[in-house]
């Protein structure tokens, strides 16, 4: 046993330095995770861990970081959880031992002020701007004099969709690099350079993936320092991956080059070329809608109709017409240059994905047509990350440890669904482990699937959901999230319990549902009826609700799924990983679609037990629970539950909690 997990041990002992830390609690579980941690740093090997909910995964990978001295890169799904890291998380731990590490906190680009196209977009004329924007581009301009890290993040009242983040940071297209004329000043440089002299930095996924697609190098320089790689949240990592490895034209992308086209070919290259009417052109091209309804759409099925190709060319042809101007007047600045480069960069990337017969020829990709109410994109992607993340392994070298965790990684012990997309499964030095939940949810959580709903593809299935959650919400007085697979089903529910919440004997309740406002919006709004400001909740929402949500102690006590999370079949992503699952003389149903079902239902009902003193109830209402063979492997998959059998006992249970949460307030 080496000196590090021995320092380990007694570090998170019920003794130790941390106990008494605010929030601490000494868990078995924990120093488990904590010493295989410490073994595989030592070991120079790769480690996956399940650590189920309340294991306090953050110390058990941060403690033996901490105390082997290594160099560390870690990455976490989403900025805030680097920010949870970065500001209170290692302060605090390492405070408390009093071990100072120098860390750096890293972000992508879209992160970050653009200090030269700042002064760009200051200087277009006023004339058709809109007073709000220009309101909000003056608080930018005034916040930018102040700022030492250019961190948008700074800036709670800019949305991240506010049209004007992208007119004031750079993408790895437009930036002008060594020719930019405020390069010294550059936040973007700047923060890398602190990340390159930092002991620990702390990235997010999405910006890990995106480094190694195009600006590998200094990600390479992280990698070559860091002795120890951490994944928190490592579950996201595949879809990540996909997402951020994928080539991709939209009508984002087009929309942007026809604003950049219009504000600063003007400037450097006047009355060269009709640079309003090209603009224009483009911006049309954007938005003119594809022959197809709002989804999904494999592109090779539709590829060669008439409609589709009269589309594509028409997209082409504006972008055609944009690169042929700005390779007219390339030199004339280094703006041009960038912005050639950008246009170039899209009209390649639009010939190469539309091609006759250029899409879904490989196997291990796929194409995809998105179409949405904020417009289209076009993609190409790998059906996973394991190229990717063998890149990076490689970039990265020997000798380093590759920590990955997440409290939802896999079914079974070798955690499969984790390691296999991303090509770990066979490594020769990948080791798992998977921790369970310290916390008794057999007594703590009872389990209810109503027999007599209709299934979810019947039409009557809404409304008589509807009707229940109403019955059941309103017993229990608020405190119930109904999580849904779709928006669609979100709008529908939230329709249908319009008038229903708050009829009988209670006070009426408050109806909050996705979309209504931010996410963080909403969850403050729940929680304050959850600790008794106001009308009691219900609060209807989907998949972006599904994880990362933290609702302990009474707040919620009802978590309500509206059916089992299957992937929708028809999905061009699914579809091509369900071809090579049954390529490979497996069942896609058992290898790829039930897992996947099982994990998200593990993540959902996750949310209801965030505490040793939470109790509460989870229904799920789809009877195949209970009528179907996978029925079992579904149940084997969450936590042990006490069984609800009827509704009488819903409500008997339903009313213990109110109950037992109105006896310990009065107390």
């Amino acid at each position: 046993m080496t000196s590090v997990t021995d320092g380990v041990r007694q570090t998170l002992s019920a003794q130790g330095p941390l106990a008494a830390s605010p929030g601490f609690v000494h868990r078995e579980a924990q120093v488990t995770m904590a010493v295989a941690v410490s073994d595989a740093i030592d070991s120079g090997s790769l480690l996956a861990v399940e650590a189920g909910t309340g294991v306090g995964k953050t110390l058990a990978y941060l403690v033996p970081l901490l105390l082997s001295g290594r160099r560390a890169l870690l990455s976490t799904a989403t900025q805030a959880l680097q920010e949870q890291l970065f500001a209170r998380d290692i302060p605090t731990l390492t405070q408390t031992l009093g071990m100072p590490v120098r860390v750096a906190m890293l972000k992508g680009r879209s992160s970050y002020l653009c200090l030269h196209r700042l002064a760009q977009v200051a200087d277009v004329p006023s004339r058709g701007i809109d007073p709000a924007q220009a309101s909000r581009l003056d608080r930018v301009r005034q916040w930018a004099g102040r700022t030492q890290q250019g961190d948008l993040a700074e800036l709670p009242w800019l949305d991240e969709r506010s049209a004007l983040r992208p007119q004031i940071t750079s993408t790895r297209d437009n930036c002008l690099r060594d020719t930019c004329p405020r390069r010294d000043g550059c936040h973007v440089n700047r923060a890398r350079h602190e990340a390159l002299q930092a002991h620990w930095v702390i990235i997010n996924h999405h910006l890990f993936f995106s480094s190694l697609h195009g600006e590998g190098a200094w990600l390479g320089g992280l990698l070559e320092r860091a002795e120890v790689v951490v994944f928190d949240e490592a579950h996201r990592l595949n879809a990540t991956g996909v997402e951020l490895m994928a080539e991709s034209v939209g009508s984002g992308s087009l929309r942007a080059l026809a604003r950049d086209v219009l504000n600063l070919a003007p400037r450097w290259a006047r009355g060269q070329r009709a640079w309003a009417h090209l603009a224009l052109v483009l911006d049309q091209a954007a938005g003119a809608s594809p022959p197809c309804p709002p989804g999904r759409h494999r592109w090779l099925r539709r590829s060669k109709d008439e409609q589709w190709s009269a589309w594509t060319m028409t997209v082409s042809r504006a972008l055609h017409a944009v690169v042929a101007a700005l390779q007219a007047t390339a030199g004339a600045a280094a703006e041009m240059d960038g912005l050639y480069r950008q246009a170039h960069g899209l009209w390649t990337g639009w010939g190469q994905l539309t091609r006759p017969g250029s899409a879904g020829e490989d196997t291990t990709t796929v194409t995809w047509l998105d179409v949405g109410a904020s417009g289209w994109a076009l993609v190409q992607a790998s059906i996973d990350a394991s190229r990717h993340i063998g890149d990076a392994l490689e970039l990265a070298g020997k000798a380093r440890s590759w920590v990955f965790t997440s409290a939802t990684l896999g079914t079974e012990e070798t955690l499969g669904w984790f390691t296999e997309p991303l090509g770990l499964r066979h490594h020769p030095l990948m080791r798992t482990l998977r921790v369970p939940s310290p916390f008794d949810h057999a007594r703590q959580l009872a389990l209810h699937v109503p027999d007599d709903l209709p299934e979810p593809a019947d039409p009557r299935h809404t409304p008589v959901l509807a009707q229940a959650v109403a019955r059941w919400a309103t017993r229990l007085g608020g405190h119930t999230l109904v999580l849904t697979t779709t928006l669609r089903a979100t709008a529908r529910l939230t329709e249908a319990l319009q008038q229903m919440v708050g009829d009988g004997e209670r006070e009426p309740l408050q109806l909050l549902c996705e979309g209504q406002m931010s996410r963080r919006a909403l969850l403050a709004r729940f929680r304050a009826a959850g600790r008794g400001e106001g009308a009691g909740a219900v609060l209807v929402a989907s998949m972006a609700f599904w994880e990362g949500v933290d609702l302990a102690g009474d707040v919620l006590q009802l978590l309500v799924i509206d059916k089992l999370p299957f992937p929708p079949p028809d999905d061009p992503l699914v579809e091509a990983r369900a071809r090579q699952h049954e390529a490979e003389g497996r069942s896609a149903f058992r290898s790829s679609y039930l897992p996947q079902a099982a994990l998200a239902l593990k993540q959902g009902a996750g949310r209801l037990i965030r505490s040793e003193t939470d109790r509460g109830v989870l229904v799920v209402a789809d009877r195949r629970l209970l009528t179907r063979s996978y029925g079992n492997d579904l149940l084997e998959a969450m936590p042990p539950m006490r069984r609800l059998l009827d509704e009488a006992e819903l409500l008997e249970e339903l009313d213990q909690l109110a109950l037992t949460r109105a006896s310990t307030r009065g107390c």
